[in-house]
């Protein structure tokens, strides 16, 4: 016997996770049994000792040298904790409470001193047997071995017991230099081959979509567990007619549910070394994780076959472990293991605790016939008790279905749904009015100007009256083209007095794009500022009125909840904007949500800056209106004036913020840590939300974050995620659905998703558009029928994943329509504006980083006209950067256009010809613009910011870092005054000139004083 030797492969990479994890249950390894009798509690003790006295790795600990090699000690103490209990007395309850809590009573787990820890405890007609070693003295097998022989010395067949105490045991201390040898084998050398390509690294940290998104407050393992019942002998049926083993068959069929939640889950198994007869016998540590994978795209039966020529593999890959793996450190994510229990043996085991690695999810199929199980073993760090809950239901369905039972217990399909809610009043007009005349409440201009609520409600009524007069009825479109101001608020509360819809335009909007959109509105009248004509529509000059002739009182208008609140215009693919329908019922609904949801207040400032064209402003109009608090309605140059910004949010003490991500970003990269705020919340949208900016806008405000999804078509928000701080992915989920909204994801082969796995989102509820303005075709395409829950979904075109506890995460579009900078753009719009209007016979506009590129065929006008026109039509947002003419498209082979083909394409054009810097600032500037444009092409002194790919945001960036870099004070107008690196230069120049001169007559000064 050899008191010291070093540790085997299998201990050191056992030794290492160890080590570099928290972990402390993988030194533990314990198994336990349910005996259907009484079992002799001192035969079994008296047996115990000669079990830990014969097998020196029972006794065995372990420490390193001053090299860092691990050594195994065996001592000469026999370390035993036995303890018999009484549980008769106990219900089932009690019972398993009990059993809970002796599993979970773990001796000393160190690695300097071996334990071996037994309980027996006796219930009414059976015994239940507890077993606890050392982990790294140990392995599945060792543990079912040691178990039946302490049965067996308890039940009377001590025999059979004492059998297994043959004089030539095999000492684990006396294999531990043969397994280090072991790649010396010529006959191992394509396992070697397969070590050393490592294929390790695919198997390490691996995600599901079921695991936690946020971090938990412990991470421990824990247990669940499948019963086969009535499923084993279909399995065996299966197995044996494949000529396989039961564990191959499940195996497999986890392999494809692993795939169901992650396509590039990989799924390791465990295998031994005991195919050697002399080693059938052996006690320790001779397992190991393998990482084998088979094709899993194939049929069940295929992968059944390739799971079974993987078996044969693995034994021999598995005893290559000389060379040390990345799996050493972190672990194998996924690992099956498996033991046959002998048909001769007389208890079940319950719960089987050996982890090797800091594993996410152990697999362990435990044979024992009738009385098999399925356990896995999970990180609750990892995911939570519900989340696997779903996972072992979704495994056991797979099971069924690959062996062909039929499935009585189908998994749920996924429909978030919102509380349902009753709001308090008939519509937001009757809140306002009960506000206006109780509580009070007031609309400030960042000028000076002030209304309060009663003040704007008379005038509100007055315009109604005036309206009315005017032949305005219940029912009509009247389209608003006032910039946000109280005037505004009046007009918009006006107009729906009459029982009239609004219609908010963006006065800055080409006059040929207004005037399309009012009479694709069919308005009736046009409330706007100065003159402004548009055929068929009668316009109404606001500052012309005199509205002091007509009463104050509201005209007795009935408002039902169908009819429409607004109409709102967003980019549609067939080359015009399309009309949003947005309905009483719907605005009332998110109104009454958010307002309660964060508990908004009179005593809370809402900043209103969003442009009445977008639905997000939509809300910032009405939360104040409604709760009787403060609006604050800052102007446009606020988007573009950071020094502004912060200025309106300290000083006006803003407490309730709408922003996009983008925008946020820049906000809290120039915050100053003199200036004091007061939000306590500000809410994202428009663009998906990183969790570094959301956990940066927490620290910098100390304020809540709230992300934000919906689109128009939902009245403005139909989706909400508070931010939490644990959150562990790259982006904020979008959350849950808001009151009287539910939701379900339909996957790509049409079925709705469960749990975990992803496809479109669908919205039905209160919130719902009414239909595109005149547009019923759009309109039906839009929306899906459902029979079953009897109402219509809204497609969203978003690809949306769903969580393990049911939020869901944007994905992706499924067709063309994005984001940029908050703004919804279908790029196809511009396309088609550019053929329907004959500019070119064809035409493909696409996004390119955070711009738009128009590439075009046959061209029948220039492209400074081409350019001309899309201004003319177009908001400035939507207009290209960038214009390509080309001679053909290119296609793939399935006939599909090849759009990353033009995108690579945009990157590196330029039609401009390259001037290259020829003074230190223009070098600086460029460097700047190259850096934040973050362009492949080459920037020279003559090319345009906004057409290679800048924007309002990025222009910001830049002037940022000039003012940082040269130390001059001008504002973002600057940059749309001088487009140009050229012309920018000559602006600076004679500023940085000017601060050198001061510079250096202020040191001049000091040097004579001195």
């Amino acid at each position: 016997m050899n008191n010291k030797v070093l540790a085997s492969p299998i201990q050191r990479a056992h030794w290492n996770q160890l080590n570099n994890t928290n972990k402390e249950q993988l030194n533990t390894a314990a198994i336990s049994a349910v005996y259907p009798g009484m079992l002799n509690a001192q035969g079994i003790e008296a047996y115990l000792h000669q079990l830990v006295g014969c097998f020196d790795i029972l006794r065995t600990y372990y420490e390193t040298d001053e090299l860092g090699a691990l050594w195994q000690h065996v001592s000469t103490d026999i370390p035993i904790q036995f303890s018999t209990l009484n549980w008769h007395g106990l219900n089932e309850d009690e019972v398993t409470e009990q059993k809970k809590k002796e599993s979970q009573t773990q001796s000393i787990s160190s690695v300097t001193e071996p334990w071996v820890r037994v309980v027996v405890a006796e219930m009414v007609d059976s015994c239940w047997l507890h077993l606890e070693v050392m982990g790294l003295n140990t392995d599945v097998f060792s543990l079912n071995y040691l178990l039946e022989s302490l049965v067996d010395a308890g039940n009377g067949r001590l025999q059979d017991a004492q059998g297994r105490l043959h004089d030539e045991i095999i000492q684990y201390e006396d294999l531990a230099p043969w397994l280090g040898d072991f790649l010396l084998d010529e006959e191992l050398l394509d396992a070697r081959k397969f070590w050393t390509r490592d294929k390790s690294e695919r198997a390490l940290d691996q995600k599901l979509s079921l695991q936690r998104y946020v971090q938990a407050t412990e991470s421990v393992y824990a247990f669940s567990t499948m019963a086969l019942d009535d499923l084993y002998d279909p399995i065996a049926s299966y197995a044996f007619t494949h000529q396989v083993s039961i564990a191959e068959v499940i195996c497999t069929s986890l392999r494809h549910t692993l795939k169901r939640y992650s396509s590039d889950a990989v799924l390791s198994r465990v295998f031994d070394s005991r195919a050697d007869s002399d080693l059938a016998d052996a006690i320790g540590p001779l397992s190991r994780a393998v990482p084998l994978f088979s094709d899993m795209d194939g049929v069940f039966d295929t992968a059944i076959k390739q799971e079974q020529a993987l078996s044969e593999q693995g034994v021999d890959y598995g005893e290559c472990f000389i060379k040390s793996h990345d799996h050493e450190i972190s672990g194998f994510s996924f690992i099956f293991d498996s033991i046959d229990r002998s048909s001769a043996s007389h208890s079940d085991v319950e719960q089987i605790m050996s982890l090797s690695e800091a594993l996410k999810i152990q697999f362990l199929f435990i044979n024992q016939g009738k009385n098999s199980r399925l356990q896995f073993t999970y990180d609750t760090g990892y995911m939570d008790e519900q989340a696997m809950a779903y996972f072992v239901a979704s495994c056991k369905a797979d099971l069924i279905k690959h062996i062909g039972e039929a499935c009585t217990q189908k998994q749920p399909a996924y429909q978030g749904r919102g509380d349902i809610v009753t709001a308090s009043c008939h519509s937001v007009l009757d809140q306002f009015t009960n506000i206006a005349d109780t509580t009070g409440g007031s609309v400030i201009q960042i000028d000076g100007k002030k209304h309060t609520f009663a003040e704007i409600n008379d005038d509100a009524n007055r315009l109604a009256n005036c309206l009315i007069a005017a032949g305005t009825g219940h029912g009509d479109v009247i389209a608003l083209c006032l910039t946000r101001s109280i005037e505004f608020v009046i007009a918009m509360l006006g107009i729906m007095k009459t029982g009239a819809a609004y219609v908010p335009i963006d006065i800055d909007l080409p006059a040929q794009r207004i005037s399309a959109m009012i009479q694709d509105a069919q308005a009736s009248s046009l409330i706007c500022q100065g003159e402004l004509m548009v055929e068929g529509c009668h316009s109404i000059n606001y500052a012309e009125l005199d509205l002091h002739e007509y009463d104050t009182t509201a005209p007795a208008i009935k408002i039902a909840s169908d009819d429409l609140a607004y109409i709102l215009f967003t980019s549609g693919s067939t080359g015009k904007a399309k009309g949003v329908s947005i309905s009483h019922k719907a605005l009332l609904n998110h109104m009454t949500w958010i307002n309660t949801e964060f508990k908004f207040n009179p005593q809370d400032r809402f900043l209103q800056r969003t442009s009445a064209s977008f639905d997000a402003s939509v809300w910032e109009f009405w939360s104040p209106l409604m709760v009787g608090a403060t609006m604050v309605i800052a102007p446009q140059a606020i988007n573009y004036d950071q020094a502004l910004f912060k200025q309106t949010l300290t000083e006006q003490r803003i407490t309730r913020m709408q922003i996009v991500p983008s925008l946020l970003d820049l906000l809290i990269e120039s915050r100053a840590e003199s200036q004091t705020y007061h939000l306590d919340t500000i809410f994202c949208g428009g663009e998906a939300l990183r969790t570094i900016t959301a956990l940066n806008t927490k620290n910098a405000f100390n304020c809540d974050v709230v992300n934000l999804y919906g689109p128009s078509e939902c009245c403005i928000d139909a989706l909400f995620w508070r931010f939490d701080e644990r959150l562990q992915t790259d982006f904020v989920p979008i959350g849950y659905p808001i009151n009287n909204l539910s939701c379900r994801v339909i996957t790509e082969g049409g079925r709705i998703a469960e749990v975990g796995e992803s496809g479109e989102l669908q919205i039905s509820g209160d919130s719902v558009f009414s239909g595109y303005y005149g547009q019923d075709e759009l309109t039906a395409a839009a929306l899906e029928y459902c029979d079953l829950a009897s109402t219509k979904f809204y497609k969203t075109g978003d690809h949306v994943q769903i969580l393990a506890d049911g939020n869901l995460m944007y994905l992706e579009r499924l067709d063309d329509q994005v984001k940029l900078n908050g703004f919804r753009i279908e790029p196809e719009e511009v396309s088609m504006f550019v053929i329907n209007n004959g500019l070119s016979e064809q035409a493909q506009c696409k996004v390119v980083g955070n711009s738009l590129s128009l590439f075009y065929i046959g061209a029948k006008v220039s492209e400074q006209e081409i350019i001309l026109k899309l201004k003319g039509a177009l908001p400035e947002y939507m207009v290209p950067t960038q214009l390509i003419e080309l001679e053909e498209f290119s296609y793939l082979s399935n006939g599909k256009l090849d759009s990353k083909a033009l995108v690579a394409l945009a990157l590196n054009y330029t039609s401009a010809d390259y001037v290259m810097p020829s003074t230190d600032v223009e070098t600086k500037l460029v460097a700047i613009w190259q850096e934040l444009l973050d362009t492949s092409m080459t920037i020279g002194t003559s090319h345009d910011f906004f057409n290679i790919g800048g924007h309002s945001l990025l222009a910001m960036k830049v002037l940022n870092r000039i003012q940082e870099q040269f130390e001059v004070n001008i504002s973002v107008r600057v940059l749309f005054q001088n487009k140009t690196i050229a012309e920018l230069a000559a602006y600076l120049e004679p500023m940085i000139l000017l601060n050198a001169t001061h510079d250096s007559e202020v040191s001049e000064m000091e040097g004579g004083l001195l």
